[in-house]
């Protein structure tokens, strides 16, 4: 499976939440999707960077050991 060409069901199952979340998330614009025809396609490197973003502005950049 390419990274770059995740279903909403592979990155529901991916990140363990369910796929109403993932299409939550998108309407909300916290992760970045592609629309192929009625379709949503996800880079899981940009979700995680998108991810990792938002945590960041809402909780503090915390220190990882």
């Amino acid at each position: 499976m390419k990274t770059s060409d995740l279903s909403i069901k592979e990155l529901a199952a991916f990140l363990g939440v369910s796929t109403d979340t993932i299409r939550r998330a998108v309407r909300k614009g916290e992760i970045p999707a592609t629309r192929v025809k009625t379709a949503l396609r996800f880079d899981l490197q940009e979700v995680s960077t998108y991810m990792q973003r938002n945590a960041e502005a809402r909780f503090g950049a915390r220190s990882t050991r």
